[in-house]
C-alpha cells in the first residue's frame, strides 16, 4: 500500500510540475512561480493546522520538542532544503535544460539515498546497502535518463549547474528522511509540512529578492485559476511523504515516487500534451523499465526473506 502512495504522489507532483512551469512561463520568472507555490500551499496549511485541534496540536509539540531539545533545529529545517531545490531548479533549467537536470538531481537523490538509509537517519532504521538496492538505484537511473534522451538535444554541459544538480537531488534524500524523523515526533503529517513550506518559502523569498536586485523582474499574474493549485498538490506530496517514510525507507520512497513521476508524465503527454510528440517511445521505455526494474528488486529482497 506504501509504495502505490507514494507512485501516486509521484504522478501528483508531475501534474505539480506542468501547472508550476506554465506559471513560471507565463510570469516569466521561475522563483516568483515558486513562491506563490509555497505561498498559497502555506495558507492551505495555516488554515488546517490551525483549525484542526490535532494537527494544531502536532505543530505546538514540535515547537515544545525544539524548546526542550527534544528535537535539534537542524530537524525542523527540512523545507529549507526543499527551497533550495526549487531555487537551483529556476536558476540551473535554463542553463543546462530539464533533461540533464532531471538526470543528475535522481542521481544525487538515488545514491545518496543508499547513505541515508545505511546510516539510519530516517525513523525507517538502518537499512545495508545490497546489491539488489545497488541494482535497483542504478537501474531506476538509467531508466529515467531513456525516458528524458529525446530532450538532451536541447541540453547543455556546464560543470557548475550540473554540480548544484547533483548536490540539490542529495539533499532532497535527507529532506525526506529529516521529515520522518520530524513527523515521528509530531505525529501530525500537516504540523510537519507546514514547517516545510514555512522554512522553504523563507529560502525562496531570498532568492527571488536577490535575482530582483539584480534587475530581474516578474510579469502579470495569468487569470488561470488552475495555475495556482501547484501549493495544494505539494501540500500532498509532503504530507504523505512524511507519513510514509517511516514504513518504506528512503530508497523505496524515491524509487517509487521516481516511478510515478514518470508514469504522471506519460499520462499528461497521452491525455494533455504540451506540444506536439511529447509523448515518445523513450518515455515509455524507461517509464516501463523503472517499474520492472523495482518488481525484480522485490522478488528478490523477498526470496532472499
Amino acid at each position: 500500500m506504501f509504495g502505490f502512495l507514494a507512485i501516486f504522489i509521484g504522478a501528483l507532483s508531475a501534474v505539480q510540475s506542468r501547472i508550476n512551469g506554465q506559471l513560471s512561463r507565463d510570469i516569466h520568472n521561475g522563483l516568483a512561480a515558486a513562491l506563490i507555490s509555497f505561498t498559497t500551499g502555506w495558507v492551505i496549511l495555516f488554515v488546517l493546522v490551525f483549525g484542526l485541534k490535532k494537527e494544531r496540536e502536532g505543530l505546538f509539540t514540535i515547537i515544545r520538542a525544539l524548546k526542550h531539545r527534544k528535537l535539534r533545529y537542524w530537524e525542523a529545517m527540512a523545507g529549507v532544503m526543499g527551497g533550495f531545490f526549487v531555487s537551483v531548479q529556476s536558476i540551473t533549467v535554463p542553463q543546462i535544460g530539464v533533461a540533464l537536470f532531471t538526470i543528475s538531481t535522481v542521481a544525487g537523490q538515488t545514491s545518496a539515498s543508499l547513505l541515508v538509509d545505511k546510516i539510519g537517519l530516517s525513523p525507517s532504521g538502518k537499512k545495508r546497502v545490497t546489491l539488489s538496492r545497488v541494482f535497483v538505484a542504478t537501474a531506476t537511473l538509467f531508466s529515467v535518463a531513456v525516458a528524458v534522451f529525446p530532450d538532451l538535444r536541447h541540453s547543455t554541459f556546464k560543470f557548475i549547474p550540473l554540480f548544484l544538480s547533483l548536490l540539490v537531488g542529495i539533499t532532497i534524500a535527507f529532506q525526506q528522511a529529516i521529515n520522518g524523523r520530524l513527523n515521528a515526533v509530531a505525529k501530525s503529517p500537516l504540523a510537519t509540512t507546514w514547517m516545510n513550506f514555512a522554512t522553504g518559502g523563507i529560502v525562496i523569498f531570498v532568492a527571488l529578492c536577490f535575482t530582483l536586485l539584480r534587475g530581474g523582474n516578474i510579469g502579470p499574474l495569468p487569470h488561470n485559476i488552475w495555475l495556482y493549485t501547484g501549493g495544494s498538490i505539494g501540500v500532498i506530496f509532503v504530507a504523505v511523504s512524511a507519513f510514509i517514510i517511516k514504513n518504506l525507507g528512503v530508497l523505496n520512497f524515491i524509487l517509487f515516487s521516481v516511478t510515478g513521476q514518470l508514469i504522471g508524465a506519460v499520462m499528461l503527454d497521452w491525455l494533455a500534451p504540451a506540444r506536439v510528440g511529447a509523448l515518445s517511445g523513450y518515455l515509455i521505455t524507461g517509464t516501463l523499465m523503472t517499474l520492472l526494474s523495482i518488481a525484480f528488486s522485490r522478488f528478490y529482497e523477498a526470496r532472499k526473506a
